[in-house]
């Protein structure tokens, strides 16, 4: 593992983000994923939530077309809960949408909706398929959940790590490129490289390259290299540092059924409970971190305790301690 705090480890996150943001970019990405063949940027209507922050998570790529509203979020890691997520996302992209246009939802005549489409596109290390389902009643521990429950909501994972998607990679080849960029990156650091050395190089390789991907960072490399080098999250190295401790716990765990010592087991235990509390450390930061971003932009205690789901007395304590 390489601890170069100068480095963020969520930079393929926002790099996805920033490349897909682009009208043309992010139509060229619609037409490969849903097969289609748009070719005027401006038939996109755009719903993109900068500030829709609940519980730490933030909504990537939102847009209508063709009648379907489309939610695009990008994940580096695996995460069984994104039709939760997805759920959420659609609901504030309705509530958008019949606000937007003005929309009475107590009419006695059905209102006419668009179809509700979640994409995920996923790049981590997790072997998976090129696609997959998840069903939010996979979250419900009950034998009958998809017969009996109300509400049904589905994610369509995709992988786009490199070798994945060939015929989609083929009809954008700025996801190609993206994969490609990301791939050279991981293989940087396999051969010893430090994050920050690896990120430079993939750089260079992706604009000798000379390629779509090549154009965003001739034109901003500067920009992007500060959303790849950006100061190091304390946050997101604690939630490394419990994932550490987690794998330690269970190699622990391991050994104690082979010598069936209580002293290995005491110590899994150990490992186990500090994984526990940086979890909770890191949940605690990152949620300081977003009540002073919001506090920077002017909203009000009120204001802030209602977007993170606190105490008004909660955040008022958090801003004294800040």
């Amino acid at each position: 593992m390489h601890n170069d705090v100068n480095a963020n480890r969520k930079h393929k996150d926002r790099l996805f983000r920033f490349i897909f943001h682009k009208e043309e970019h992010l139509l060229s990405l619609y037409n490969a994923v849903c097969d289609r063949d748009y070719t005027d940027p401006k038939e996109l209507e755009i719903y993109t939530m900068e500030d829709f922050v609940y519980m730490g998570m933030k909504n990537d790529l939102s847009f209508l077309i063709d009648w379907n509203m489309n939610v695009f979020e990008h994940q580096s890691t695996y995460n069984p809960n994104m039709p939760l997520r997805g759920f959420m996302y659609m609901s504030a992209m309705f509530g958008k949408f019949i606000a937007l246009n003005q929309l009475d939802i107590y009419r006695s005549k059905a209102i006419q909706l668009p179809l509700p489409r979640y994409y995920v596109f996923y790049n981590g290390t997790k072997k998976m398929d090129d696609e997959e389902i998840l069903l939010l009643t996979d979250n419900m521990p009950y034998e009958n959940a998809k017969e009996v429950s109300c509400a049904e909501f589905r994610a369509h994972v995709i992988n786009i790590n490199d070798g994945h998607n060939p015929k989609m990679m083929e009809r954008c080849p700025l996801l190609k490129e993206y994969a490609l960029f990301i791939s050279d990156i991981r293989k940087n650091m396999e051969l010893g490289l430090d994050l920050k050395t690896a990120i430079e190089r993939a750089v260079e390789k992706c604009i000798e390259r000379d390629g779509k991907l090549a154009e965003i960072m001739r034109g901003h490399r500067a920009e992007v290299t500060n959303m790849l080098l950006d100061e190091y999250n304390e946050a997101l190295h604690i939630a490394s540092e419990k994932e550490l401790s987690r794998e330690e716990g269970r190699a622990l765990g391991r050994e104690e059924e082979r010598i069936n010592t209580e002293r290995e087991k005491q110590r899994a235990e150990d490992a186990e409970q500090r994984a526990d509390n940086a979890e909770k450390k890191a949940e605690k930061l990152l949620l300081e971190k977003e009540i002073f971003r919001m506090k920077i932009q002017r909203k009000t205690e009120e204001e802030i305790a209602e977007a993170v789901g606190i105490s008004l007395d909660e955040v008022n304590r958090i801003l004294s301690d800040i």
